[in-house]
């Protein structure tokens, strides 16, 4: 529908009527995702597809029909509509329908029009309990009024931000949406396993118990471990599915990515798609949070959270806490003396076997057995915290590690098993044996506040470095004078990122020569450095009057190097100029050693949004950009058309 909306933009008022109209009607209205179309719809308001008022005119002419339709069936049918499929199945749908109505009267009909799950039955039960019609009338309409834009705003500002991403930062973009979409993932998968155990577990397990404590051979093992009358024998029993679920994992991962001296395609891919992703803005970010796993972040709060155990006399507490430690850093040891190397290691040929993947191995006991032994003694509604917060900390590590090539995926994920094995084999010794409380919060208060000090001071001494050791490497190639000239031209590259992002995505064209020669007759005939944009750009671009004086062009990346080049030349009042930017592509001509520049000349637009922002937006050049350039150069520079979208330009 989306697709043929965007084909046919005149009729999105008339299609968006019979969507609303659709998604408003009793029973029919549970069957449609009418709230993500008009998300979509919105979205392409953003981006200009289609006009806002033909999509509200349309979309609340359709609310108010299919509300209207729907009191009508509850009113006719009175208490028969519970005989009706589906609620002769479900009755509960009405019954909470009908008590929801008799609490908030005819507020429930405005409060209904915004939740999904009430939309299509709340008229319906308003007929049904005999709401006058004027009187419902007099509530739905504003309702629906308002419900259509409420759906379509967030959907514009998504679609206008998404066109700003993409022409821009579209690799920002793409990062920020794995990096939130893997941690969500994480938190519900974790959160949706939390709430099945703490609701069904407890049958679950003591019938496990039992049966285990009779089996002939493993009553033995679970008979002293799994005591019924233990009051953490249930803890134990967790932690020790989580073992079993942790140790198979592991063997999984061995048989689909066997540790050999090579990495595995799948690992090559991940390796392949992070290193198209990087840029200068999300670098940063990740290289702060690999610091995670460092032993000056780790150590140090281990310490202080020992020796706050120690100091409180809680001697079991501290002597499992000291052995979980242990233990990770002997596997971290075992896994740095086994596993293969990690990519960027890989690829610079560095002698040393080290194993950034073996300190997630470390990182995921420190968070995860400290979560196991503060869990115990917060209240019953407060323990899923400490879980969740190593949930997010550990799922945010892992993928910055991935994306700085610290680690093959494979390599991260079996750190991390193994240090979950652990963290339960640990946890679970604990769990039966400690038997002092302490004071949750003020250990917790020390861990993390450890862990954010040292963490804080770790970015602080080593982001520079950081950032350094992980840039991407450009791709060294060496071309002959004369064949690049020919035809080695097409062994470059012809996309600056893989994702489709608009105009700006392919270079058109390549240049060999002096950057200083190419600058002198460009600054006489008028263009201009660009002025180099920061994190304020976010906030320049809020005004909606910017003009080529105030909003400065916001960078671009090839594989996470900025361009080395940026000019511009204003051809239009404030609101349009030309664009030149050039990147060096990492190949060098001989004789000579003259470095080869990938470049795009491009015709830029300041296009307004939603009354709240403006952007420049790249597109194609006109012919008579292109003859604008050549005529400007045309005294010591030969161009060549190489292809309908790519020029080559060198110094005579």
């Amino acid at each position: 529908m989306l697709d043929w909306i965007t084909a046919n933009p005149g009729w999105a008022g008339f299609a968006i009527f019979v969507l609303a109209f659709l998604e408003s009607l009793v029973i029919i209205g549970f069957l449609l995702p009418g709230i993500f179309i008009l998300f979509g719809v919105g979205a392409m308001v953003g981006l200009g597809v289609t006009g806002m008022l033909p999509i509200w005119v349309g979309g609340t002419l359709g609310a108010i029909a299919g509300d209207l339709v729907s009191y009508w069936v509850g009113y006719r049918y009175q208490q028969r509509l519970k005989t009706m499929w589906p609620f002769s199945r479900y009755p509960g749908m009405l019954l909470r329908a009908g008590e929801f109505f008799r609490k908030h009267g005819a507020k429930s009909v405005v409060i209904g029009r915004f939740i999904g799950p009430l939309r299509p039955v709340v008229p319906a039960t308003a007929g049904m309990m005999g709401m006058s019609a004027r009187r419902f009338a007099a509530v739905s309409i504003p309702a629906c009024v308002l419900w259509t834009p409420a759906y379509l705003v967030p959907g514009m500002v998504f679609g206008a931000s998404l066109e700003v991403a993409s022409d821009y930062a579209g690799r920002l973009a793409l990062v920020l949406a794995l990096a939130v979409g893997i941690v969500w993932l994480a938190l519900w998968l974790f959160r949706m396993l939390y709430e099945i155990s703490a609701v069904y577990s407890a049958r679950w397990l003591r019938r496990a118990i039992r049966w285990s404590r009779r089996h002939p051979v493993l009553g033995r093992i679970a008979g002293p471990i799994l005591d019924p009358s233990q009051p953490e024998v249930l803890s134990v029993s967790m932690l020790g599915l989580l073992l079993v679920v942790a140790l198979w994992g592991f063997v999984l991962l061995m048989f689909l990515a066997p540790f050999g001296p090579e990495p595995g395609a799948r690992d090559l891919a991940v390796m392949g798609w992070a290193q198209t992703l990087r840029n200068d803005i999300t670098d940063p970010f990740m290289v702060g949070i690999s610091q995670l796993s460092r032993w000056w972040v780790l150590l140090p709060t281990s310490v202080a959270t020992l020796l706050w155990l120690m100091g409180a006399q809680r001697i079991d507490a501290a002597a499992h806490w000291l052995v979980a430690m242990a233990g990770g850093l002997v596997l971290q040891a075992l896994m740095a003396l086994s596993l293969r190397a990690t990519p960027m290691i890989q690829a610079v040929e560095n002698e040393h076997v080290y194993i950034p993947s073996a300190h997630l191995t470390l990182a995921t006991v420190v968070l995860g057995f400290f979560s196991v032994m503060v869990a115990k003694e917060l209240k019953r509604q407060h323990r899923k915290w400490p879980y969740l917060a190593a949930t997010v900390l550990l799922t945010l590590l892992l993928f910055a590690r991935v994306y700085l090539g610290l680690d093959w995926l494979s390599g991260a994920l079996a750190g991390f098993v193994l240090g979950l094995a652990w963290t339960a084999i640990v946890g679970m010794a604990y769990r039966a044996r400690a038997k002092r409380h302490f004071q949750g919060g003020v250990v917790a208060a020390i861990f993390y506040g450890t862990l954010v000090l040292t963490l804080a001071w770790q970015v602080q001494q080593n982001l520079a470095p950081g950032l350094e050791s992980v840039r991407v490497t450009l791709p060294e190639m060496t071309l002959s004078n004369s064949g690049w000239w020919d035809e080695e031209w097409a062994e470059l590259p012809i996309d600056r990122t893989r994702s489709r992002s608009m105009a700006s995505r392919r270079f058109n064209f390549q240049l060999v020569g002096d950057l200083e020669e190419l600058v002198a007759p460009l600054e006489a005939a008028g263009w201009q450095y660009a002025e180099a944009d920061d994190w304020r750009w976010f906030l320049r671009a809020l005004n909606p009057e910017a003009n080529k004086s105030t909003l400065p062009l916001t960078g671009k990346n090839y594989l996470g190097h900025r361009e080395t080049l940026v000019l511009r030349l204003p051809v239009r009042a404030d609101d349009q100029q030309l664009v030149l930017r050039l990147w060096d592509s990492g190949a060098d001509l001989e004789p000579g050693g003259d470095t080869v520049w990938l470049g795009q000349f491009h015709r830029e637009d300041l296009v307004k949004r939603l009354w709240l922002f403006s952007y420049w937006k790249a597109g194609l050049p006109e012919p008579r950009d292109i003859e604008r350039l050549q005529s400007t150069l045309s005294g010591d520079w030969r161009f060549r058309q190489v292809r309908q979208d790519l020029w080559l330009v060198r110094s005579k």
